[in-house]
Parts: structure tokens; sequence; C-alpha cells
């Protein structure tokens, strides 16, 4: 049976509670995220003692990210049609699957594999959190609770690389990465007691929902296919053609498909109450390559100086503590500038980031870096709060979960490419990183950081969009 798009979605039941749904939040956050800071301290020892190639490497790093994404948009959509906790929790249990089957793998293939269920996982989890966020909070206490979860995932960028550095100091290899792989399970079955307590009971009864899982699943393809190159670039001519071609037939397949899908009065993946609405496309082109530019940006830098200058994990995961707690005090501080200036902020921001990673291309030095990744730190305090509450604002009130999923999913392909293509230029030559090779990788991170802060300064992002009260601008999506 057709029906509209807004009747896909239906409101959520009452949460009297918000402080205890914030902390089912907040919890969840913190044990997904913790996963994503201590990742790219094992890249060495997985790459020894499972004698993993350069791919395998990549892929290793970037395929949590890529189902994060495609696990996003259906997730949003369930939640907001047959309600969050049950999904909630379904999500924490694919995560916690993810983790032991990559803790215990043999070899590449079933590690890769753990990684894909993990991030499918942490993206269904994902999704109701920003759901439950848009639900129950509004105007200046929606920028508060993101704040709170920017401040959760800056606690957890601290705990991540510490743990992680304390479990691969004191273990041999080929427990420590492990170890560090199991670290996120103890916080995710806390989370699942907390959404089992904080979260209620979703309503009885089916409600119709579009997933367009046509549409998701080809999206998660052209992105696995733009990969290949980059993860492969000893390709010949002729596969290099193909992927042009075939990537090529698929974008225009998926605007075909989604056309098509919307005409029979269904809701797409690209839903066009999203898609018109030009502030909300500009904020997600500000996101996408904000996010995948900063983790790709971490990411490079951890390998390097833990492959080139053999400095050990709980070194340099001490050294990025000032970072996480400069990212905490920037997003309280963030709140009172985004009240006084606006969206503004944003661009500005994105302006002392792509300084700080112009000025990171030009040395290799540890405590310099680490000094400059201080500055990174404000500088994605101030804006992840505001960027997503901009963003956010221009979508109507009857696509809350669709909107932040959507948002999340766009990030997470930007750092799957982003990931897979600077650590493919760190590890290019002999599968060794070097300082050149570092070089070039932060280039490559502040020409997205670049971009990201020219469309920050656009009109459409900036219009109606000026004070803490955007939620209130959903209605005006165009």
């Amino acid at each position: 049976m057709r029906h509209s798009p807004q009747s896909s979605v239906t409101r959520p039941p009452v949460i009297r509670d918000r402080a205890a749904a914030l902390w089912c939040c907040l919890g969840a956050g913190f044990a997904t995220l913790l996963d994503s800071a201590a990742v790219a301290f094992t890249a060495p020892d997985v790459r020894s003692t499972l004698g993993l190639a350069n791919s395998d490497v990549q892929w290793y790093l970037a395929s949590y990210s890529l189902t994060f994404g495609l696990g996003l948009a259906p997730a949003g959509r369930l939640g907001d049609a047959y309600g969050r906790r049950n999904l909630f929790v379904a999500g924490l249990g694919l995560f916690l699957v993810g983790a032991v089957v990559s803790a215990f793998a043999p070899g590449a293939w079933p590690l890769i594999a753990g990684r894909l269920v993990q991030g499918f996982g942490a993206g269904v989890i994902s999704a109701q959190v920003l759901g439950v966020i848009q639900d129950v909070f509004t105007g200046a206490a929606r920028l508060r609770a993101l704040a709170a979860y920017t401040t959760a995932g800056a606690l957890a960028a601290i705990a991540g690389p510490v743990l992680a550095g304390t479990a691969l100091w004191m273990l041999p290899p080929d427990l420590g990465w492990r170890a560090v792989l199991v670290l996120p399970v103890p916080f995710t079955l806390a989370t699942v007691a907390l959404g089992l307590r904080g979260l209620p009971r979703d309503v009885r009864g089916r409600r119709s929902t579009d997933l367009d899982l046509p549409g998701i699943a080809a999206l998660g393809l052209l992105v696995v296919i733009v990969t290949i190159p980059v993860i492969d670039p000893g390709l010949p001519a002729p596969a290099v053609a193909a992927i042009v071609v075939a990537s090529g037939l698929l974008v225009i397949g998926l605007a075909l498909w989604e056309r098509a899908y919307a005409r029979r009065g269904r809701l797409p993946l690209f839903a066009p109450p999203l898609m018109r609405s030009r502030g909300y496309v500009t904020g997600n082109v500000v996101a996408l390559l904000w996010f995948g530019s900063m983790l790709a940006f971490t990411t490079v830098k951890t390998v390097y100086f833990l492959q080139v200058h053999k400095i050990p994990a709980l070194v340099v995961a001490l050294a990025l503590i000032p970072s996480a707690l400069a990212r905490i005090f920037a997003a309280r501080w963030g709140q009172r500038l985004f009240a006084v200036h606006g969206s503004v902020v944003v661009a500005y921001g994105l302006v002392v980031q792509t300084a700080c990673m112009a000025a990171t291309a030009a040395t290799t030095l540890f405590l310099v870096l680490a000094a400059i990744q201080v500055a990174c730190g404000l500088t994605s305090g101030v804006v992840e709060p505001p960027l997503r509450a901009v963003t956010l604002a221009f979508s109507p009130s009857s696509l809350h979960g669709v909107a932040a999923s959507f948002l999340q999913l766009t990030q997470r392909l930007s750092a799957t490419f982003c990931i897979a293509l600077t650590t493919g230029v760190l590890l290019a030559f002999g599968g060794t990183a070097s300082s050149a090779s570092l070089g070039w990788a932060v280039l490559l991170c502040f020409a997205a950081s670049a971009l990201a802060t020219v469309a920050a300064f656009a009109p459409d992002f900036r219009t109606g969009a000026n004070t803490p009260q955007t939620s209130m601008v959903s209605t005006h999506a165009r």
C-alpha cells in the first residue's frame, strides 16, 4: 500500500526521565567510541602477528566505519517507526559479537569480518542515540545533550589510548592487541543494563516504514568500489577503467532508483525533504569532510609514531590526553561561543583546525605534533556540537531519526575512504611509514579540512541558524 514519506514515521513514546535517557546515550557513545580511539594502536602488532598485507591493514582500520555508516540509515528509520529500546539493545549485542570475533581472529578475513559486524552494531546503536537526543531535547537543551555526547567521546579518547597502551606494554604482542579489541566489552554490557532500565519499552504494533535497502546497498557498494584503487594502487589500467565505469553506472542507477522510489510515495535513502534543504545538505558536506579528515589525521599519526619512531603505545596514548581534555573543555566553551556568535563558530573553528594540519605537514617531531594536537582538540570540541545542532535543525521534525542517521552515514563513509586513502599513502613506500609519506598523508587531511572550511562559510549553512534555538528552524527546511 502506498503512503507518503511523512506517514512512514511516528512519534516515539514519551521519555519522562530525561536524565536516564541521556545516560543511556552517553554510555553507548563511550563504548563505541572507545573502540575507535584504541584500534589504531593495535595496527603494528596485528600486522606482525597475523602477517597482514598492506591492503589487509587498510581494510582492518577502515571496515568499521564502512558498516557503521551503512547500519545507520535503516536503524534510524526502524527506530522512528518501532521505537528505539529493542534496536538499542540489539545493536549492542552485534557490537559485542563483532568485538569477540575480531579479538580471537586467527587471520585477516575473520579479523576484518568481525570489524564489519562490530561496525554495523555501532551504527545501529548510534542511530538510536541521536534519535533519542532529537526526540527528547530541544533548543539549548539539545545543544547541551550533544555537548555531553561530545564529552563522552572525549573521555573515550582518553581511556581508549591509555588502556590500549597499557595492555600493549604489559602483554606479549599476540595477546596485547587481542586484549585491546575486547576493551569495550565490559562497558557495552553496562550500557545494555542502562538501556534496559533507562529507555521505555517500545510501543507494540507494526508500523510501516521505508528502509530503501537497495539504495543503501548501492551506496555501500559504490564506496567499496571507489576505495579499491586506494587499497590497491597497483591495479592495471583495464581494472581501473572498469572501476570508473562501474562507479559511473552505480551513480546513475542509484539516482534513477531514488527518483523512482520517491515517485511511488516511498521515502528513499536520499529523502527529498532533506535533499531540498540547502542548509542540511551543506551541513552534511561540512561534517563529512571534517570528520573524515580528523579521523584519518589521528590514525596516520598514531601508526607513524608506533611504527617509525618505535615510541611505546603507552607514551603515545599519554601524549593524546591533553588533546582530549582540551576537547572536553572546548565542548562547554563552544556552547557559550555559539550562543553569542552563532554558526560562524563552526567556520572559524575549522579555519584553526586547517591551519593546525598545515603546520603538522611541516614537522615530524613528536612533542611538536602533540602540542598541535591540543589545538586540534580545542577546535574539535568547539566545532562538533554546533555543527550537529545546526545541520539537524534544518530537518523536519518528522524525520529526526532519518536526518541524524543520514548525517552520520555520510561522516562514516567519508571516514572509510579517508582512512583507507591516508594509510595507503602512509604505507606506500615498501609497506613502511616514513616522514615523507606522513607529510603527504597529512596534506590530504589538510585538503579535506580546507574544503570543509569553505563550505562552512556558505550562506545556506549560516542563514537561519545563528542561535542555540536552531532546533526551531527545522520547519524552514527548503
